[in-house]
């Protein structure tokens, strides 16, 4: 047993279990992948940080302007002050953010009253996830790689573990913890186009939801304006910040823009761009679409992560902390990432109850290995990719950025057709090692509960707010202003408002 486990290998994932493992807790980090292909490693934001705690008023203000009133106003307040010491923190871990001198660059990006977004060229996610990453093995946390997540283990009314597939394998366990914190990103994979990586499935939001945690914002879908077109590459939005011009369906480079200049700073961008669709962007446009690229909501959680049930934590994308409100900054998304896990990390180790060794667990697992076995048993491979692409289809034209109630009715009623289909199909293969097309049964799974609780969230909020667009109700409603939470029923996603104070 460990005192802290923690689902998830992203920045947020990582940060928590360096916090939790820094506060005298034994920790154990679980992820599906190595932590360097996590997303958070494609994202180019920068980190939103000022040069000092007494100088976040402007960051405070232009989060909440962003958030169109629904931002947690004390959880953007806490946040922002520990920005600068938060990017000092990874300055002294080995980031290598980019320098004017001994000081580190603070570059614009759209939304921003002024210049304040920290970064390392066009790679920050992937610099910040490394360096973690080193702190991780350097101070001696557990790593479990190439684990799939499948279940909480609940044992009166508090989180107590996790029952877990290994990969290469099939070995089915149950992890047993005092607290478990889960870091596990956003559901891109569930709308298309999108920014999405391979494991972008909403799995913790998932996990959460079917415990009996409250989920909150979850209408709140995120587009980027600039993904090149026919993939999932966002073009940096610290490129648009630097004078980029995005028009007429494609982002070109201003004349006034000096080609060194763009060299040095985003050679990751020009290199993928030329990669994936043989335009150089020193001598023509790159062609561009809006994708999907965030979700503001999940898991409902405090300003240190603590969830609806005992002993569960969440942080980043897959936490729902009010941070962003009803639209969110670039620059601020990677801070979030960082804040909240390390919040949620401390959290976790300070929870230390004494929780008994018990069968919890072993029950849990039991359960969970009836459910496999059958899946193993019954066909899939093509109809449960054909149902994958349906639904991210159906979340993109329904419930993306323009809603309306036909709409996201049609997309409630067809999801739950969809569960139901679902239930009938299988892994296409009894193979127990590195079973790819059971992960993509269980994904699907995983999507299609997520994604009920996004349609059934913006059905219920009559009005336009931030990114929350309805073509029938396009004004702000000022009666509708507090934040909405779903729970699981029998019946499926139930949303209620908010009634106390944010």
């Amino acid at each position: 047993m460990h005192d802290v486990l923690v689902v998830g290998g992203g920045i947020a994932g990582l940060r928590a279990a360096v916090a939790a493992k820094g506060a005298g807790a034994s920790v154990a980090l679980l992820t599906q992948s190595h932590p360097t292909r996590s997303y958070s490693v494609t994202v180019q934001d920068g980190i939103n940080a000022p040069d000092s705690a007494e100088g976040c008023d402007g960051h405070i203000n232009d989060t909440l302007a962003a958030g169109a009133g629904l931002n947690v106003a004390s959880v953007v307040t806490s946040i922002c002050r520990e920005a600068a010491a938060l990017v000092e923190e990874l300055d002294r871990l080995g980031v290598p953010f980019n320098r004017v001198g001994s000081v580190i660059d603070r570059a614009p990006v759209s939304g921003a009253g002024e210049s304040r977004a920290t970064y390392v060229n066009d790679i920050t996610g992937l610099a910040v996830t490394q360096t973690l990453y080193e702190q991780v093995i350097g101070t001696g946390v557990d790593v479990y790689e190439e684990w799939l997540a499948l279940s909480l283990v609940v044992d009166g009314g508090e989180c107590v573990g996790v029952v877990a597939l290994q990969l290469a394998t099939g070995a089915l366990e149950a992890f047993d913890a005092k607290a478990v914190v889960l870091a596990t990103g956003g559901l891109r994979r569930a709308f298309e186009p999108s920014t999405s990586s391979l494991h972008c499935s909403g799995s913790g939001i998932a996990l959460a939801y079917r415990a009996g945690a409250s989920l909150v914002d979850m209408e709140f879908v995120q587009y980027y304006p600039a993904v090149l077109s026919g993939s999932h590459l966002a073009l940096s939005p610290l490129l648009l910040g630097a004078g980029a011009v995005l028009e007429d369906g494609s982002v070109r480079l201003n004349g006034t823009l000096d080609s060194a200049l763009v060299e040095a700073r985003f050679p990751d961008t020009l290199h993928r761009v030329e990669a994936l669709s043989g335009v150089n962007m020193l001598t023509e446009p790159a062609p561009v679409q809006s994708g999907m690229s965030r979700l503001l909501g999940g898991v409902d959680v405090n300003v240190h992560g603590e969830s609806s049930i005992p002993g569960l934590f969440a942080a980043g994308e897959c936490a729902g902390n009010g941070f962003h409100g009803a639209q969110g900054l670039n620059g601020n998304f990677l801070l979030v990432s960082a804040a909240s896990g390390r919040s949620a990390g401390l959290a976790a180790a300070a929870h230390m109850r004494s929780v008994a060794e018990g069968t919890a667990g072993a029950q849990a697992a039991s359960g969970v290995r009836a459910e496999l076995d059958a899946a193993l048993a019954r066909p899939g491979g093509a109809p449960v990719s054909a149902l994958r692409t349906e639904l991210a289809s159906l979340m993109h034209q329904k419930a993306g950025e323009s809603r309306d109630a036909e709409g996201l009715s049609e997309a409630v009623q067809r999801i739950r057709a969809m569960r139901e289909e679902h239930a009938q199909l299988g892994a296409g293969s009894t193979a127990r090692d590195f079973n790819f097309g059971l992960v993509q049964y269980l994904e699907a799974g995983t999507l299609l509960d997520v994604a009920e609780t996004i349609a059934a969230s913006a059905l219920e909020r009559t009005e336009s707010r931030g990114v929350h667009r309805r073509t029938d109700h396009p004004e702000v409603d000022a009666s509708q202003g507090a934040r909405q939470q779903v729970t699981r029923s029998e019946d499926g996603a139930r949303v209620s408002r908010e009634t106390g104070a944010a």
